[in-house]
């Protein structure tokens, strides 16, 4: 990986990993019965736009065209399966997004709390992906090599 992209990649997983770690503690706060504000609410209209992506990524599987659009949802597809690790099958993958999108729509919406069970399951879910974004994040930075350490060392020359 060129070093000019990896400030953009490490911003983004940066980026991603505090949303999903934002989102956990909305959902954390919702299982313990309390109703999302305004600002919670939008994190969880995000959460909903994550999910369609990953649907939308799902997709993106029977018909293979590389356009920003299809590779933003084939990320994010790729993201949803590391965080769903007891899937196995298309078909349930996508009976378990729509489950996700439904709760985080219905949270996002203000339309009261769902069952217990089903937010545990969302926030399980952003609990994945906040990890395996850590372990990305993690990556980035151990990938940068003493070579690319001294581009960036001031000499006294």
């Amino acid at each position: 990986m060129h070093s000019e992209y990896r400030f953009s990649d490490l911003a983004e997983s940066l980026k991603n990993g505090f949303l999903a770690d934002e989102i956990v503690l909305t959902l954390a706060r919702a299982e313990r019965g309390d109703l999302p504000g305004v600002h919670e609410r939008k994190l969880l209209a995000q959460a909903v736009t994550l999910l369609r992506a990953a649907e939308e990524g799902s997709k993106w599987l029977d018909n293979p065209k590389l356009t920003s659009d299809s590779k933003t949802a084939a990320m994010f597809f790729g993201r949803a399966v590391k965080a769903l690790p007891n899937v196995y099958t298309s078909e349930v993958f996508i009976q378990r997004i729509t489950e996700l999108k439904e709760t985080a729509s219905q949270l996002s919406e203000g339309q009261g709390l769902p069952p217990v069970e089903r937010i545990r399951f969302l926030r399980t879910f952003f609990f994945n992906a906040a990890r395996s974004e850590l372990d990305r994040t993690e990556e980035l930075l151990d990938g940068e090599s003493s070579i690319d350490a001294l581009k960036w060392t001031v000499s006294n020359k």
